[in-house]
C-alpha cells in the first residue's frame, strides 16, 4: 500500500474496486490514517518539535546539544545564555513532508525545557545573589 508522506491522522484513502464483491459489483476499500507516537517527536501540524532539556546553570552560562530529524539528520544547536525556559529554535523545511505540496515541509522545531533546582542551600543562595545583578 502506498501512503504518501505526511498525511495526517484520520486522513483517508480509498482504494477502489479491491473491496468484497457484491451485488452490483466490487465494493472500494476505505482506510483511515493513524499516527504512531515518536520516542522525541511530536507533530503540530506539518511541524515537528522536539524538546530538549537543559539545567539551570546551563541556561544561564551556555549550552550544546545535538538534535536528530524525522530523516536522520543531525542538526547542532546551542545557547550562549542566558536561555529563557520555553526558547524555540526554527530549522524551515525540516518537519512533516506537506502531502498537498509536494517537495515542501514543515519546520523542524527545537524546543528547550529549564530544569531548576528543588532546592538550594544557604550558601548556594548566597553566591547566585552575590553573581546577579
Amino acid at each position: 500500500m502506498d501512503i504518501k508522506p505526511g498525511l495526517k491522522a484520520g486522513s483517508k484513502i480509498k482504494f477502489s474496486g479491491v473491496g468484497d464483491q457484491e451485488e452490483g459489483g466490487t465494493q472500494d476499500m476505505h482506510f483511515i490514517v493513524t499516527e504512531k507516537p515518536h520516542g522525541t517527536l511530536t507533530r503540530d501540524g506539518d511541524n515537528l518539535i522536539t524538546t530538549i532539556e537543559l539545567d539551570l546553570k546551563e541556561a544561564l552560562t551556555g549550552w550544546k546539544r545535538t538534535v536528530t530529524t524525522i530523516d536522520g539528520k543531525q542538526l547542532n544547536v546551542s545557547g550562549a545564555g542566558p536561555t529563557q525556559p520555553g526558547h524555540e529554535e526554527r530549522f524551515p523545511n525540516l518537519g512533516m513532508p506537506i502531502s498537498k505540496k509536494p517537495g515542501e515541509r514543515g519546520d523542524f522545531i527545537v524546543r528547550v525545557k529549564v530544569n531548576f533546582p528543588r532546592s538550594l542551600t544557604a550558601a548556594q543562595k548566597a553566591k547566585i545573589k552575590e553573581a546577579l545583578p
